[in-house]
C-alpha cells in the first residue's frame, strides 16, 4: 500500500519557491498535497485566501506544469496523484489531438457496435479536456467525481484499441505513468477506484 503523506495547512512562500527548484522527497509530497488540495478543496483542509491566491499567481504566470511537477511521485490513491494522471491525459489529448482523435475514432467502431449506450456517455477529447482545464484554471467549482469517472471512461475506451499509452522512453510525456504495461488500461483502473475512494471519503 502506498505511503500517506501529511498534508500541511497553508502553502508558504518557501513553499511556493520549491516549484521552480530541487526538494527532498517529505517537501515535495507536502508541496504535491497542498497544492493539489488548493485546487480542488475536499473539505479536510481549510487553506487561508492567500494560500490559493499564490498558487493562482503561479499558474498565471508560469502555467500549471511547474504545479503539476510536484504531483509526479505522489501515489495514485492520492489526490496529487489523481491531478498528475488528469495533467498527463490532458496534455496529451492537447500536444496530440490526431493521434488521440485516431484512437477515439476507432475505438467508438469497435466498441461501439455491440455497446452504443456505453460509447455514447463517453465524452469527447475537446470535452475531456476542457473538463480538466477547468480543474487547473485553479477556479475550479464543478463535480470533481464527474471529472474523474469521465476520465475512468475515457480511457477505458481507448484501451480497447490498445492498452498501452506511450512506448517510447524519449516521448515528451513519457513517465512512470505512460509507459508502464498496459498504461491506459491501468490509468483507468486508476481513476475509477479514484472516484470510489473520493465518494467514500478514503482519497489520500
Amino acid at each position: 500500500m502506498a505511503a500517506k503523506y501529511r498534508r500541511p495547512a497553508q502553502l508558504t512562500p518557501e513553499q511556493v519557491e520549491l516549484i521552480e527548484g530541487d526538494a527532498g522527497t517529505e517537501a515535495r509530497m507536502e508541496l504535491a498535497h497542498a497544492t493539489a488540495s488548493a485546487l480542488v478543496p475536499l473539505g479536510r483542509q481549510r487553506y487561508e485566501a492567500a494560500t490559493k491566491e499564490r498558487i493562482l499567481e503561479v499558474i498565471e504566470d508560469e502555467g500549471i506544469d511547474g504545479i503539476a511537477e510536484t504531483w509526479v511521485d505522489a501515489p495514485e490513491n492520492s489526490l496529487p496523484g489523481v491531478l498528475w494522471r488528469g495533467y498527463l491525459l490532458s496534455e496529451w489529448i492537447r500536444r496530440y489531438p490526431e493521434e488521440v482523435a485516431q484512437r477515439y475514432t476507432a475505438a467508438k467502431i469497435i466498441y461501439g457496435e455491440k455497446n452504443a449506450d456505453q460509447v455514447a456517455l463517453v465524452v469527447t477529447p475537446a470535452i475531456l479536456k476542457s473538463m480538466w482545464d477547468e480543474v487547473f484554471d485553479g477556479d475550479f467549482d464543478g463535480d470533481f467525481v464527474d471529472v474523474i469517472r469521465q476520465s475512468a471512461r475515457f480511457t477505458h475506451l481507448l484501451s480497447i484499441v490498445t492498452q498501452a499509452w506511450i512506448d517510447d522512453d524519449g516521448h515528451p510525456l513519457a513517465t512512470h505513468v505512460t509507459l508502464r504495461d498496459t498504461a491506459m488500461t491501468r490509468t483507468s483502473e486508476d481513476f475509477r477506484r479514484a472516484g470510489e475512494e473520493l465518494l467514500s471519503g478514503t482519497l489520500a
